[in-house]
């Protein structure tokens, strides 16, 4: 891939791409305590790090090879002798431009693998976020049905004092009341896990945890190549290529020898010397072929997890684009058709029951049913967001569809390419 496409391709990130997400209407709550999490969550100081790391090895990189050498040589004989000397080895093949082109890209691919750490992050608190609201929500209607077999327990037992029901009516609520309770139980203990492992990705734990944004409509209008271009582990994964591929080159330069000028002025007794020396280091017994070889093989094991990671992360896009779209559709059908008609069943049921309509057996199955209905709603909706928050992981858009500030730069300063092919050694 030529640098002016490569370069092209990071601009694009920082522009974002017609075609990726819309960016959602995040409450403030959350944006901030995202913000909170994104900068003080270790696997991110230790990317950050790793990039500060990586551009001050880039900046190195782009300083002299060589610094001057200042040479004093003095002899007292019967003659006395001084000479001072002061020698220069010259970048002849601009080792140092090779140096300096690979550095960058290095550079380039840590600024990219922090971006992939914050997505990465996000996306992780998202997920805990969701399933502690589902399981918030879950544990609610898990107490509603309690509350509502406690009253339906009382009602039986005051129906059985009035000689309208039997005994075995009022077993069957106690029973079914006492499951009801262990259901409960079992989803406040799910409810107190997620809630711990929010916890545990935040320093301070809010009063309230953020209400989560809405989800976008089922369709996901997405430009699959552009997404692909600008995808952070493709453009890591990238960078790392090219500077392999830059490695190349400085090996190609490094087997070529750089000379050293001295100059040298000094008196021998009463006669004043200047000198001038050419050394040219000899690659005879070593001419770092093998060298050479190593960056070639290296840099085609870099392209070939490129390409690899391509074409896997468009199969992961277009897997989670399909679940989602399922999953949405589905939901959107709940709430157009199936939970109007949920209202006002519960009521209905026990109107019902009273009236002998139906018997205590058939009104707990029903309300079994009514109450497994909206449960499983509940879990659809945490279901959609599950299918949404793994296309955005897999489109690489967790942060750009959050708009979150803050965001590193993956921008085109990209010094001009000095590597070839990797498969010429001489």
């Amino acid at each position: 891939m030529s640098l002016n496409k490569y370069c092209f391709i990071v601009l694009a990130w920082g522009l974002f791409l017609a075609g990726g997400p819309a960016a959602a209407d995040v409450p403030p709550a959350l944006a901030g305590l995202l913000g909170e999490v994104l900068k003080g969550h270790p696997e991110v100081r230790s990317a950050e790090a790793a990039l500060a790391a990586a551009e001050a090895r880039a900046r190195a990189a782009g300083r002299p090879l060589y610094n001057p050498e200042l040479e004093l040589d003095t002899e007292q004989t019967g003659v006395n002798t001084t000479f001072l000397g002061l020698n220069q080895s010259i970048d002849w093949t601009d080792k140092r431009g090779a140096r300096s082109d690979r550095g960058a890209r290095e550079a380039a691919a840590a600024r990219a693998e922090l971006v992939l750490v914050r997505q990465r992050v996000a996306g992780e608190f998202l997920d805990a976020l969701n399933r502690y609201h589902t399981g918030r929500a879950a544990a609610r209607l898990a107490q509603r049905r309690v509350a509502l077999l406690e009253d339906f327990l009382d009602l039986a037992r005051r129906r059985l004092a009035a000689g309208d029901v039997g005994q075995s009516d009022v077993d069957l609520a106690r029973l079914a009341l006492s499951e009801a309770r262990m259901a409960a139980a079992g989803r406040a203990s799910d409810l107190a896990g997620a809630e711990a492992a929010l916890r545990a990705m935040v320093s301070r734990a809010p009063t309230r945890w953020p209400v989560l944004p809405p989800l976008p409509p089922a369709r996901i209008d997405a430009a699959m190549e552009r997404l692909l271009d600008a995808h952070p582990r493709l453009l890591r994964d990238q960078a790392r290529f090219q500077a392999a591929r830059a490695g190349v080159e400085l090996a190609r330069r490094e087997r070529r020898p750089d000379p050293t000028v001295g100059l040298r002025g000094g008196r021998d007794d009463e006669d004043t010397l200047l000198g001038l020396t050419l050394t040219v280091p000899l690659f005879v017994r070593n001419n770092f072929r093998a060298e050479v070889e190593a960056a070639a093989a290296e840099a085609q094991r870099n392209e070939a997890e490129y390409r690899n990671s391509r074409r896997r992360i468009r199969a992961a896009m277009e897997a989670a684009a399909d679940r989602y779209r399922l999953t949405r559709a589905a939901l959107t059908d709940w709430e157009r058709s199936g939970r109007p008609s949920l209202q006002g069943r519960v009521k209905l049921l026990q109107r019902l029951w009273e009236s002998g309509e139906i018997n205590t057996t058939e009104y707990l199955v029903q309300l079994q049913q009514t109450l497994d209905t909206e449960l499983a709603a509940v879990e659809l909706q945490g279901s959609a967001w599950v299918a949404w928050l793994a296309w955005l992981a897999a489109s690489g858009q967790v942060t750009p569809w959050l708009g979150l500030a803050g965001e590193p730069a993956l921008d085109n300063r990209m010094p001009s390419s000095a590597a070839g092919g990797t498969g010429e050694t001489q």
